[in-house]
């Protein structure tokens, strides 16, 4: 089997405001992201909830991560369009697992 290896730019940011700007900016360029679903609830499904409305943004898949695993919650954020919902602690080769399938459907898509 040859190795095969991806290489990308991770994009951090801290607040709403500048997830709002990087997917503004950077948009079209984003294959994935990775977002930390608020103990408020708020933050996580206005952004959710944002992406979804926007038609050049709701092609990014969007993986909500949380310490919380309450079937309602994962149920409420794959509803709104999450594509999925993952438990923290994570493991590395969950996340890169994961990574690789919705690279790979959005670039046969």
């Amino acid at each position: 089997m040859i190795p095969c290896y991806f290489l990308f730019t991770v994009t951090t940011v801290k607040s709403s405001r500048q997830v709002i700007d990087a997917l503004n900016a950077e948009g079209p360029d984003i294959d994935i992201i990775l977002t930390e679903f608020d103990l408020q609830m708020t933050k996580g499904m206005k952004l959710l909830k944002y992406i979804m409305r926007n038609n050049e943004l709701r092609r990014i898949p969007v993986i909500m991560m949380s310490a919380q695993d309450e079937v309602s919650i994962v149920v409420k954020c794959l509803r709104l369009g999450a594509a999925d919902y993952l438990v923290k602690p994570l493991r590395t080769n969950e996340l890169l697992n994961l990574w690789t399938h919705m690279w790979r459907r959005r670039r046969e898509g």
